[in-house]
């Protein structure tokens, strides 16, 4: 028997700072749980935190239009592509590159985002490409672009996903 939820703080309790969620130790068991399995059957829930089925569908309905976002995704290696993430710095104005990008790369592009801390890649996207030579292609195709001064990638080999210890870091901010 858990004492979790033994001191609950419903997840919509607001505290003194405006916008502020409150969150109990129910509410991070439900969203550690939910970030491993984002399935994860409810009645499993409220047998592991010794809760009623109510308040863990109550909470987890709250989480999920709150902090939490499912997000789907397409598995490309099921298709045999492969992915990586190229770094390019930019001259001058960020927005016009990425649009140049899109425009010209966008069959290849999963996601593009700005970025700041390396003088080396101020813009990072998301590519996806069957072998070695369609990315050296797509990486001279985004050097073409004027305003381009350097791309380098790295390939996406394992995902290993979120950490407890980071999802705990987080959550315990806000208790």
């Amino acid at each position: 028997m858990s004492n979790v939820g033994k001191n609950r703080n419903f997840v919509s309790q607001q505290s003194d700072q405006v916008g502020k969620l409150v969150l109990d130790d129910l509410d991070i068991g439900i969203i550690k749980e939910m970030i491993k399995d984002a399935e994860v059957k409810s009645t499993f829930l409220a047998s592991k935190y010794d809760s009623p089925l109510s308040t863990i569908q109550r909470r987890r309905a709250k989480l999920e239009h709150t902090i939490l976002k499912k997000k789907y995704y397409i598995n490309i290696s099921m298709f045999h592509w492969r992915r990586a993430d190229l770094m390019i710095s930019v001259d001058g104005d960020c927005g016009e590159a990425v649009s140049e990008l899109l425009r010209n790369f966008g069959k290849n592009i999963i996601s593009t985002s700005l970025r700041i801390g390396d003088p080396q890649a101020n813009i990072v996207a998301t590519v996806f490409y069957r072998d070695s030579r369609e990315l050296l292609n797509l990486m001279d195709g985004i050097r073409s672009i004027s305003s381009a001064r350097c791309v380098k990638w790295s390939e996406v080999v394992r995902d290993f996903g979120p950490t407890d210890a980071g999802i705990e870091t987080i959550l315990s901010s806000q208790t």
